[in-house]
């Protein structure tokens, strides 16, 4: 079990740093509009983090006995439970949470130093 927890995060660091290479330049472009680079940067984050949260619980669902007992009482499907599959759904759902709580810690992180900054007097 150690192993799928080591495995699904470092797949998550790849897939958070993939984005976060996304938002970076995404952000700077923005930055070139007279936008702040930070403040979209958070922003982008923020949207990403919700998104991925809601896809793992998604997933998770998903892959439940419930969900597979009512796709084959609503839509007659011949696909029944399969702890297999729920397995691997597990994965995936773990590597989905590590990727979003990979991006919240760095949203928060931005958030701080963004705090700091503007509480801090320039020195001039």
């Amino acid at each position: 079990m150690i192993m799928a927890y080591t495995e699904a995060f470092r797949r998550s660091l790849k897939f958070s740093a993939l984005i976060g290479a996304v938002d970076l330049v995404a952000a700077l472009v923005s930055g070139l509009d007279g936008f702040s680079p930070s403040e979209t940067l958070g922003d982008l984050l923020l949207v990403e983090v919700a998104v991925l949260f809601i896809l793992a619980g998604i997933l998770d669902v998903g892959s439940s006995i419930g969900m597979a007992q009512l796709r084959r009482v609503v839509l007659a499907s011949k696909e029944d439970f399969s702890s297999q599959n729920r397995k691997l759904a597990e994965r995936r759902v773990m590597i989905v949470l590590f990727t979003g709580l990979i991006l919240l810690t760095v949203m928060i992180l931005l958030a701080v130093v963004d705090i700091f900054s503007r509480s801090t007097p320039s020195a001039q």
